[in-house]
């Protein structure tokens, strides 16, 4: 009897050991099976495999949803899309890790990155609201860049103002010392632009086919304007002499479509100039600026700093 007894005790202690013991074995399963999903979801991001990466960071989110790096997974989603040059996918990603840690030390990072995104999807205003969303804040990371990015977006909208006013500010004013000439050159850049009529150069077409392309600095396409509507109007003008008519109405036809489609085009290409000029004042902007190099995707697994083309 003693001895069933006995049997009995060591097989309740051996069952409790059995169960600690499978306890231990599965939080150790899942803890190196967490570790190994995200080393490699950065290990994909480190190498370009965005795409890939994400699918794994959303893996280990499926798997994982309270896992250590649940946090640096939805961020490696952001910064996936970003490198893909998916803007709007990566602001959404980056809204979603914004709305799931509002405190999350990333968060400044995470700011810095949509607001890079907004701008490549133009939307300068949203952009730079988030800059000074940053700057406002008592904490000094990412606030230098953010500074000049704002200044530079001011400058792109022709906000002069505005500029003086935040270099008014003593403490802006501190941070940005070393950049107050490349500043300087820049606004005078954009002030002396020599932008194009869209209007004149609409005026000068339809008075003068062709001139409208000549006054936007598209001499080749000027000439042949000139000569094809010159060509067309003098074969319409035969036709008609020559009481063929129907070759008249024909010649008119294709010299009005092609007389209003030179009108149109001479429009756009002001419009094209114009921008052309914005964006190359721009990009000087960010290299006087030091904005070409940026931190992305630091955790504790990786760091990497890449340089973003605008």
């Amino acid at each position: 009897m003693v001895g069933k007894i006995h049997a009995l005790i060591l097989f309740y202690f051996l069952s409790i050991s059995c169960n600690l013991f499978a306890g231990d074995f599965e939080k150790e399963y899942y803890r190196l099976r967490e570790k190994e999903i995200a080393k490699f979801s950065f290990e994909l991001f480190e190498n370009g495999e965005y795409y890939r990466a994400i699918t794994e960071a959303k893996r280990y989110i499926s798997i994982l949803p309270q896992g250590k790096n649940v946090e640096e997974m939805y961020k490696l989603i952001g910064d996936s899309y970003l490198m893909a040059k998916e803007w709007i996918e990566a602001i959404n990603a980056y809204d979603e890790i914004l709305n799931k840690f509002p405190n999350s030390k990333y968060s400044r990072q995470i700011i810095f990155n949509k607001a890079i995104c907004l701008i490549k999807n133009k939307k300068y205003n949203e952009a730079e609201d988030l800059f000074q969303k940053i700057i406002s804040d008592g904490n000094e990371e990412k606030k230098n860049e953010a500074i000049m990015w704002k200044i530079l977006l001011l400058i792109q909208q022709n906000r002069f103002e505005e500029i003086d006013k935040m270099l008014d500010d003593t403490l802006i004013k501190q941070k940005v010392t070393d950049k107050i000439d490349n500043i300087k050159q820049i606004i005078k850049e954009k002030k002396e632009a020599s932008y194009k009529s869209p209007k004149l150069a609409c005026l000068m077409s339809a008075i003068i086919p062709g001139s409208g392309q000549i006054y936007n600095n598209r001499y080749k396409d000027g000439i042949y304007s000139f000569i094809l509507n010159a060509l067309f109007i003098l074969g319409a003008y035969k036709a008609y002499a020559d009481e063929n008519y129907a070759l008249a109405g024909i010649l008119t036809i294709f010299e009005l479509g092609w007389y209003t489609g030179n009108i149109y085009g001479v429009v756009s290409g002001a419009y094209k100039y114009n921008k052309k000029i914005d964006e190359d004042i721009f990009k000087k902007g960010v290299s006087k600026f030091d904005l070409i190099e940026y931190e992305i995707g630091k955790t504790p697994f990786i760091s990497i700093i890449f340089k973003f083309p605008f």
